[in-house]
């Protein structure tokens, strides 16, 4: 009687193993593919290459294929996402280190006409282009057809990807600058003149940078240096800060080319992001320092950030006890091409 119940045990056990482990019948393809982000975000005129398709035990090879887009709120046909554009190219890598003049880099750029948005057939993964800057704002349902060796199967909105427009510019952190006494490398710290109050507006106690998209080309931008009064300081008073031997860096050292006038200093760069990913590993990051002599400076204010409380005026004291040097500290990114101003606003006086 014991071996008997032993022996059904047995095949009861060998049954529930056999039937956990009976496989996917070959050429399965399910009604649940889908996408692990949904919605997609994409930022119009930036590259992307999403994740593949999500493919739910069903059986390879794929072949996937876009149908349609369709407005979600309309559910008609967006046709901008079936033309062509001219979009610029790198033949081959730009390299921010070596590619130094406009020469050198129109020699590794072309223009090629792309669609803004297709389906790698065997991944499924969605190619975004930079001629997305042609899309509207909005959201979109993805039509695909997918075939396998079980057969062909429609997925009428398997997700919506969401065209937004890009985040312009970005202000990594507060401006600041700190006085030292000329002649010398030591920061006098004035009470907190340092302190940082918004680095999301590019405000601190006693510098404001202020940064305005202002055409679509070229790629430029416009740096400014204005007192508390509004007067404009020359482009050559904005020097490099030493550090030891060498200098700091500037946004002459992410741009391709340099142009001091009597009102600004113009940079021009070769893409975007400006700078390039390439200087975020670097030493100081993105950090830009400037030196501006005392031959420009004719009194600097201090403030004491304890007695201001917002949207209140900060109170503000004039110094001008002996001749002072300021040094200068921002840092920015462009996330979209295009001529910027930038307008550094200092509280001192200029000569």
């Amino acid at each position: 009687m014991k071996k008997y119940i032993i022996s059904s045990l047995f095949i009861l056990s060998a049954v529930i193993w056999m039937t956990g482990c009976k496989k996917t019948q070959v050429g399965y393809l399910s009604d649940n593919l889908r996408y692990s982000a949904d919605p997609l975000t994409v930022v119009q005129g930036q590259f992307l290459l999403s994740n593949g398709i999500i493919p739910d035990n069903s059986t390879p090879p794929y072949t996937i294929t876009l149908v349609n887009i369709r407005n979600k709120q309309t559910g008609l046909r967006e046709e901008s996402f079936f033309k062509e554009y001219d979009v610029p190219v790198w033949k081959t890598a730009y390299d921010p280190k070596t590619d130094t003049t406009l020469a050198l880099i129109n020699a590794k750029r072309d223009i090629q006409k792309k669609v803004p948005f297709t389906v790698l057939p065997q991944s499924g993964q969605y190619l975004i282009t930079q001629s997305t800057e042609n899309v509207p704002v909005g959201d979109y349902l993805i039509d695909l057809k997918v075939e396998n060796p079980h057969g062909t199967k429609t997925y009428m909105g398997i997700n919506t990807i969401r065209v937004t427009k890009p985040v312009e510019y970005e202000y990594v952190n507060a401006p600041y600058f700190l006085a030292l006494k000329a002649g010398t490398e030591t920061a006098t710290r004035f009470p907190f003149d340092d302190q940082w109050i918004n680095p999301d507006l590019g405000q601190s106690t006693n510098t404001t940078l202020t940064i305005r998209k202002v055409a679509s080309s070229p790629n430029q931008i416009v740096l400014k240096v204005i007192d508390k009064n509004g007067a404009v300081l020359p482009g050559q008073a904005l020097q490099q800060r030493p550090s030891g031997n060498s200098f700091l860096k500037t946004l002459s050292t992410f741009a391709y080319k340099t142009t001091v006038t009597d009102t600004a200093v113009l940079y021009d760069y070769a893409q975007t992001r400006f700078p390039d990913v390439y200087w975020d590993s670097q030493s100081n990051g993105l950090n830009c320092y400037y030196r501006i002599y005392s031959q420009y400076i004719a009194s600097i204010d201090t403030a004491d950030a304890k007695n201001w409380i917002p949207p209140k005026q900060l109170v503000y004291g004039t110094w001008n006890k002996y001749p002072v040097n300021i040094n200068i500290r921002f840092n920015t990114k462009l996330n979209a091409p295009g001529k910027y101003i930038y307008e550094l606003k200092l509280k001192l006086t200029k000569k």
